[in-house]
């Protein structure tokens, strides 16, 4: 079994819609979703359907920079995983693979230690991708793939401005980039699935096979929300792929 590690962050919109899309693409009692909400005290909601997900972690928590508090409330949900193999997803970030869990489990028996999305993902991080690509080839984004749990707990994943300053010349820039050069340091066997997208809302992740994996629809917790968004993504995620 697999654990699944996501964070709210204001938009339960997106959990309810991440809850559809597990409904549809998994199998009851295959998976452990676990969700932190780390969303800021004063706006904290009830998480209405509370009993289709096997842990829920409530965080304090107050604005701050976004590597801090994104990076902390996956340390604290890490904390609660007990699978060899965790996902880690952004709330926006939708499996559309019709078997992803088997897709993983078979990677993991292959050898591979991490697989999920590349960071390049559009027009704002393209660009440090092909700056560093050495230090980006096949290796996995936290915003939606699965790693083997001591490699996901080797290091925080908390970036702070002061570190994205600092590494800028190195192009260790994002939540995670400390689990990125644990990967790259000690040469683990890692795969990442690709997207041409230039955009936001379209950013369709393929393997090496063509095969869809994934939407990264970017529409933020607290950006690029508006009321078509819903609907968009239910369409999304109600077709076969």
């Amino acid at each position: 079994m697999i654990d699944y590690l996501t964070v709210v962050y204001k938009n339960y919109d997106l959990l309810n819609l991440q809850l559809d899309n597990f409904k549809k693409r998994f199998s009851d009692n295959s998976y452990r979703l676990i969700v932190v909400d780390n969303t800021p005290d004063i706006e904290k909601k009830k998480i209405e359907r509370s009993d289709e997900i096997d842990i829920v972690v409530e965080l304090e928590s107050v604005p701050t920079f976004d590597g801090i508090s994104h990076g902390r409330a996956i340390d604290v949900g890490l904390d609660y995983c007990e699978s060899d193999i965790v996902c880690l997803f952004d709330s926006d970030f939708f499996f559309l693979h019709p078997d992803i869990d088997g897709y993983a489990k078979k990677k993991f028996e292959e050898g591979y230690s991490a697989v999920g999305c590349s960071w390049d993902d559009g027009d704002g991080t393209r660009p440090w991708v092909q700056r560093f690509p050495e230090k980006f080839i096949n290796i996995p984004c936290a915003f939606g793939s699965f790693y083997n749990i001591d490699v996901a707990k080797s290091a925080s994943w908390v970036i702070t401005s002061q570190e994205v300053e600092q590494n800028k010349p190195e192009g260790f820039i994002e939540v995670g980039w400390r689990i990125r050069k644990h990967i790259l340091e000690n040469s683990i066997k890692t795969i990442s699935w690709k997207t041409n997208s230039s955009g936001y809302g379209d950013c369709i992740f393929r393997d090496d096979y063509d095969t869809i994996m994934g939407i990264h629809y970017v529409a933020g917790s607290h950006r690029r929300w508006n009321p078509q968004t819903y609907s968009e993504i239910s369409k999304v995620i109600s077709e076969e792929y």
